[in-house]
């Protein structure tokens, strides 16, 4: 290990937390086009002109690509290594004891939407370069530290980018766990549609879930007409997940209310969700002559509370990525239609198309449309990248590195020789997408205290 850049790293770490503080308190969930320059919203546009501005500060030289993405570099000749972070954040969610926004640094943490997911970990990555850059270094290769903008809504920025900027050799993304992640689950939406035909509905709202890839905590329905029966029926209802089930009589009707637990979109099974009791609770209520009633029987049929696409007949697992999984993500119905959309994580060794073919038989009548793929990862672990992933991960703490396959989709993805490497460490409890995402500051710290030794044995020309 480099002791003058881990030295270097350890100077500036208040800094370091300051900065990952200043862009947690801008709220950039991705939104509709808010003009030139700004292709998802005022918020995103806002974030990735303060962390290129931290990265002037530092010293770097910085480009601002149409605010469709950015990119922080060191170093004028060699191969291109890439680090893809991403700015955007999910919606914050209910549930937090603390501003979700606020870039809170107490009890040892750093709190706040994108704390781990995935700011907090991109300035990470900035500070590290600084040390390497300020050790006196002559670089030999270049470090590009990429700024992705809506990675949680469609990869349509990171896509953007690329058409207009090199594409880098060899990049990691900190973006999921240590050491590093050689293998990810192929990641595709189905957004399922029902068209109504009349407006003969005891159904007058129902909407739930906030993002695809977040298993929904809240999810609400009211229904126009209702009787002692009825009542009678939510008192004795007991959905077959954790999810809370309540109710009360408005001006509007009778509105019934579930509350489940979020959860990361690649593991529906480590949350409660509140979508899947809802549609329990409709495909009991309403009649069957109901314009709304074939839809959520067959949602509740078909997908319900499983996680693994049983009723569906597309479960399934592979001796790489483990088993295939489904999150009900949204459901929402307005006057012409219902809606829903499923996040399936499939393993590396599926059929995509013959997947897709089943999920349109299995969901008729109801339309079903692809509406976002993104295609397996899969990087040999015998690779000069992966073998300097690990070596500087054990230099640094000391661990034996651990080579992980996993369900999530990183920007890893995006070049063609990419890994996701970090931040998580073993045994730390997943707060992304989650109310109270947080992070470790000393967690944040050895981040970039790895990513620094990367950096230097990068910038030493040890890949070519």
């Amino acid at each position: 290990m480099n002791e003058k850049v881990d030295k270097l790293v350890l100077e500036n770490k208040e800094k370091l937390f300051e900065a990952a503080s200043r862009l947690i308190k801008i709220k950039s969930v991705a939104t509709e086009s808010a003009g030139e320059g700004k292709p998802f919203g005022e918020g995103v546009a806002k974030v990735l002109e303060e962390a290129l501005k931290i990265g002037e500060e530092l010293g770097f030289k910085t480009k601002n690509v149409d605010g469709y993405g950015g990119h922080i570099e060191f170093g004028e000749n060699g191969i291109l290594f890439g680090v893809l972070g991403h700015l955007d954040v999910v919606p914050e969610g209910e549930g937090w004891s603390v501003d979700p926004y606020g870039g809170i640094i107490k009890d040892g943490y750093l709190w706040g939407r994108g704390a781990v997911d995935n700011k907090g970990p991109t300035v990470a990555t900035i500070f590290a370069l600084k040390a390497v850059k300020d050790s006196g270094i002559v670089p030999k290769n270049r470090v590009r530290i990429i700024l992705g903008t809506d990675e949680e809504a469609g990869w349509n920025g990171i896509k953007y980018y690329f058409q207009k900027e090199e594409v880098p050799k060899y990049a990691v993304t900190p973006d999921a766990s240590f050491t590093a992640v050689y293998a990810e689950k192929g990641i595709v939406n189905y957004e399922i549609t029902y068209v109504r035909k009349t407006s003969n509905s005891n159904l007058l709202y129902l909407k739930g879930g906030e993002a695809s890839n977040v298993v929904p905590q809240k999810t609400v329905a009211i229904l126009k007409n209702f009787d002692e029966n009825t009542l009678e029926f939510l008192r004795k209802f007991r959905p077959k997940n954790e999810s809370r089930i309540a109710w009360e009589i408005t001006n509007k009707g009778l509105q019934i209310e579930a509350y489940g637990k979020s959860a990361h979109g690649s593991k529906p099974e480590a949350g409660v969700n509140a979508i899947a009791s809802i549609v329990d609770v409709l495909s009991n209520l309403l009649s069957s002559d109901d314009d709304t009633y074939l839809f959520i029987k067959i949602i509740s049929e078909k997908i319900g509370y499983e996680t693994d696409g049983k009723s569906l007949k597309i479960a399934g697992s592979d001796c790489v990525t483990g088993s295939l999984t489904v999150n009900l993500g949204l459901i929402e119905m307005t006057e012409s239609e219902l809606k829903a959309v499923i996040n399936v994580r499939y393993p590396i060794y599926y059929s995509f198309e013959m997947m897709t073919n089943q999920v349109v038989e299995a969901l008729k009548p109801l339309t079903v449309k692809v509406t976002g793929h993104l295609k397996p990862l899969f990087i040999s672990p015998d690779s000069d990248l992966i073998k300097l992933l690990c070596e500087v991960y054990t230099d640094v703490t000391k661990l034996p590195p651990t080579l992980i396959t996993m369900g999530g989709g990183t920007y890893a993805r995006a070049v063609p020789c990419g890994v996701a490497f970090g931040p998580l460490l073993p045994g730390r409890p997943e707060t992304e997408h989650q109310p109270n995402e947080r992070i470790l500051l000393e967690d944040l710290l050895l981040v970039a205290r790895i990513y620094a030794q990367l950096f230097y044995r990068v910038l030493s020309g040890e890949l070519s």
